[in-house]
């Protein structure tokens, strides 16, 4: 009798377990996709163009700066909420056939360092917000996993 009601409890418990992990994820709620992927949809914080690292380990934040020809890259957690910040001190990107180096941005505001920081800052001449062009990232490595060969379409962005 005893084998039967911890039988029956063990299976409960995995019940248990796999609603909750059925149920873990982005915080963000599904809505419609503003892209043809038919998934939910993560508003990027600064206005920008977001892409997904791996299955919503991290985001990446494209933005224009405020002077011509800057730009801003963020890297945000999965669900586009929170800043995540990491050791590299610079990330190589093609913007429209452009080579670009993005640069750790210091800010005393938040105490953000080069190599502990979630922006990067570049100038690419000649792209502005209004442009519309393909953008390849060579490598970044978020929560210590590298993300290589990185390609995205500004401004659509890639989930």
């Amino acid at each position: 009798m005893n084998n039967k009601k911890a039988i029956k409890n063990v299976g409960v418990l995995f019940a248990l377990l796999g609603s909750l992990l059925l149920g873990t994820g982005c915080s963000q709620p599904s809505e419609p996709s503003e892209d043809s992927s038919g998934g939910h949809y993560h508003a990027a914080p600064h206005g920008g163009s977001l892409v997904m690292l791996g299955n919503h380990i991290a985001q990446l934040e494209l933005v224009p700066g405020e002077r011509p020809g800057e730009w801003i890259f963020y890297i945000l957690d999965g669900g586009a909420e929170r800043f995540v910040r990491i050791e590299q001190e610079a990330i190589e990107v093609t913007m429209d056939g452009k080579e670009a180096v993005f640069k750790a941005t210091a800010n005393s505001a938040t105490g953000e360092t080069v190599g502990d920081t979630a922006q990067f800052t570049a100038k690419v001449e000649g792209l502005s917000g209004e442009s519309r062009f393909p953008v390849l990232i060579d490598e970044i490595v978020v929560f210590r996993q590298p993300f290589s060969q990185v390609e995205f379409n500004f401004p659509e962005g890639k989930h």
